[in-house]
Order: structure tokens, then sequence, then C-alpha cells
């Protein structure tokens, strides 16, 4: 089968694959499998200081590779459902600059897509059922969010559907209650990011005003767990704080960045938004895994610094 590729393949691939967004992929699978594996039963249970002897270094491997493999297949075919769209908006996008052809892009796409799931469901152990319904809803995204307003509302379905298939990373099937609430949060930051930039591009108020809250959705929730559990001692308290406020930061900076008008301003503040999604883990696991919230915070620095080389949109 040909597989026309003019200049760099490699780099074509990572162009594809919105490379620049994995660390927030790596981040998102380790607070996922962090909080589940030591929340407990319900939402009023005061959450427990976890120990790292949960993180299986194959399980660990394989989750990380398998999720970066789906969220390349997904990119990928974003491009691939996008070509005609690309052809008059994004012309310096490698498939409408010819850097590589359509059926190469294509074939890419679905091979990472079953590849990752493949190696998530049978290397990581993760629950079968969140990874079809996450392979379901990054498809489903592809194909409809430049034909339904509501696609925004795909485009947070799948992180959520990562998080909830890196929970049971282990065959850790059970689902707790708190680790659905930070899931759902995330969900939410998600949907606010393109809400609030559909809003600016279109100069339309209402989406905005609504996507603020989605935004800022991650800190309110870190100061209602604090509120709730005031006795959590003072190590996790001070965590809970800077990580809250970081994210905070980031979605108050990237809005204001959105809102002042400048060529290319709404393409960066989302870029910021989306490196702030490492914050979000960083957040959730400050109360159930504090040992593991440096390596979410320097994701953002790593997502940041892969902007420069590959788009994060």
């Amino acid at each position: 089968m040909a597989f026309p590729v003019k200049g760099n393949f490699p780099n074509q691939v990572l162009t594809l694959a919105r490379t620049s967004n994995l660390p927030t992929v790596w981040t998102n699978c380790l607070a996922a499998w962090g909080v589940n594996a030591v929340a407990v039963t319900t939402f009023r249970g005061m959450p427990t200081w976890g120990d790292t002897g949960f993180l299986d270094p194959n399980c660990l491997f394989f989750l990380l590779l398998g999720s970066s493999l789906v969220y390349a297949g997904g990119c990928t075919l974003n491009d691939a459902f996008d070509e005609k769209f690309d052809r008059r908006h994004n012309p310096e996008r490698p498939l409408p600059s010819g850097s590589i052809s359509s059926s190469a892009v294509w074939m890419l796409g679905f091979i990472e897509l079953s590849g990752g799931a493949f190696l998530l469901i049978l290397g990581a152990k993760c629950s079968a059922l969140w990874i079809l319904l996450l392979l379901a809803t990054v498809i489903a995204y592809d194909y409809l969010h430049k034909k339904w307003a509501g696609g925004f509302v795909l485009m947070g379905g799948c992180r959520l559907f990562l998080w909830l298939a890196a929970a049971t990373t282990g065959g850790l099937n059970d689902l707790a209650p708190q680790t659905w609430l930070w899931g759902l949060t995330l969900f939410a930051y998600v949907m606010g990011i393109s809400l609030f930039a559909r809003g600016e591009s279109e100069k339309r108020e209402a989406p905005a005003r609504v996507a603020i809250l989605f935004l800022f959705s991650p800190p309110l929730l870190a100061l209602a767990g604090l509120i709730h559990w005031h006795q959590i001692d003072p190590v996790r308290q001070t965590l809970i704080n800077l990580t809250g406020l970081l994210v905070a930061w980031i979605a108050f900076r990237s809005i204001k960045e959105m809102r002042s008008g400048r060529e290319g301003a709404i393409g960066k503040g989302v870029s910021h938004l989306l490196a702030g999604i490492c914050a979000i883990d960083a957040v959730a696991l400050s109360f159930y895994q504090p040992s593991l919230v440096a390596p979410c915070l320097c994701g953002i620095s790593l997502a940041l610094l892969l902007q420069k080389k590959f788009a994060a949109t």
C-alpha cells in the first residue's frame, strides 16, 4: 500500500499527534490511577494519604504508551476529517501542505488508535468498557466537531473517558465517587477551554461567561475540599492551596490574553489552558498522592516547552 510522505516523516507524525499535549495525557493517567487507588467509597470520607506502592512499572509503561497512542491517533484522524477545512484555513498543516498523503494520515490514525487501545486493555489492564467508550467519543468528536455546535461536550468527554479508563489501570474496575468528581471537574474544564475560545472568536458573551465558571471549577473544588475536610494535615493543605492557586492563575492569565485582541491571542491562551491540565492533576493528587504532585508540575513546563515546536491546537 502506498504511504507517500515528503520531508521528515517523524516530524509529520509528531505534528499530527499534537505532541505538545502529551504531557497532559500522562498526568491525567497518573492522577486518575493515583486517586482511584486510595479514594474512599463515599464523598464524605477523608482522603487517605496514599503511597506509590500501587504503581506497577509494567502497567505504568503500557498505560502511558497506550494513552499516548490513543491521543495521537485521535489528533491524527482529526486532521484527516478536517482536510477540506484545513486546505482553506490551515494550509501549513502536514496534510494540506502536501507533506503527507491523505491515505497515509487515515492509516496512521487508525493504527495509533487501535494499537493504543490494545496496549491499554491487555498491557495496562484497563477496563475495556471505558476504553471502548473513549474510542467511540474520540471518533465522534473528530467527525462532528466542525458540524455540531455541541462538539465541545465530546471534547470534554474524551478527557473524561481517558480519566475513567486510566483510573481502572491494573484491574481497579471499581470507580470511587471521588474519582468521578475529579473526572467530571476535568470534563468541565476542557469544555470551558472550547467554549471560551468560541465565545471570544465569535464575540458572544453568554458562552464565555459559562466557560469562565468551567475554567475555575478545579480551584473551586479544591477550596470546597479544604472547607469540607478542614482537618486535613498541614502539608496537604499547603499543596492544595498552592496548586489550586496555580490553576486559577493560569486560567486568569489565559482569559486576559485571549481578551487582549492581539494577533494569535486566542491560540496562545488556549495552548496555556491546555498545559494547565497538568496543574489540575496536581491539585487532585495533592489530596491523595502528594508525592506525585511534582511530576505533574513538571508536566506544565514540558508542555509549554513542546508548544514551541509543535502546535497544541
